[in-house]
């Protein structure tokens, strides 16, 4: 019983003392990364919006489903690297890893992003860890629903306050947020939101 004991707390010590190194190695990585964040000017209220209808689809899955995503945001914080690889959504917009990392020449193009002496790769890997973090993932959110605006051919003459005045103009958008269905061509063709959206949004 007394070895058991001390073999449980052996392998306890060893567990915290390599968490501890791996938590001061990200800790390190982190630091290294310098970059410069400019938001797009998106209303924060059709941010919330988006944020909301998230959080009340999430809200709506089963259990299993929900721990699943639990699961993906721990797993961000234990292996921020791990997790983008596996293109997990996570954080409070449930944003994949690599739809932002699919943005970032344009949004460095648009002077959204700067990165200070640093690679694109070292930042992308560490685009699943500032998921996570509310002001880089309401960066990222922004920079995501800029682009579907510059992207639609009407929305694009429109500005951010005619947007987010209209409720179905964010549900446009918001449907576009959501992959338009993998029909681009249809989402771009007009400004009728898609069913899911609306719903989401309390609007049908």
């Amino acid at each position: 019983m007394k070895s058991t004991l001390f073999l449980i707390l052996i392998g306890t010590l060893i567990g915290a003392v390599v968490t501890l190194f791996m938590m001061k190695q990200r800790a390190h990585w982190l630091a290294a990364l310098e970059f410069e964040l400019t938001p797009p000017p998106v209303p924060f209220s059709v941010l919330q919006d988006i944020q909301t209808a998230e959080q009340t689809s999430y809200a709506k899955r089963s259990r299993i489903r929900r721990a699943a995503e639990e699961a993906q945001d721990v797993l961000v914080f234990a292996s921020p690297g791990l997790a983008y690889r596996l293109n997990f959504s996570v954080g409070r917009y449930r944003m994949k890893a690599q739809t932002i990392e699919d943005l970032l020449p344009w949004a460095i193009d648009q002077k959204y992003l700067d990165l200070k002496n640093i690679r694109e790769e070292d930042f992308t890997h560490a685009i699943a860890y500032f998921s996570e973090q509310p002001v880089l993932n309401d960066w990222q959110a922004s920079v995501y629903l800029e682009w579907l605006r510059q992207d639609h051919p009407e929305l694009a003459a429109m500005n951010w306050s005619q947007i987010a005045a209209d409720p179905m103009l964010v549900a446009k958008l918001y449907s576009g947020y959501m992959g338009a269905g993998g029909d681009w061509k249809t989402w771009r063709m007009n400004l009728t939101p898609g069913v899911v959206a609306l719903k989401r949004l309390g609007l049908y």
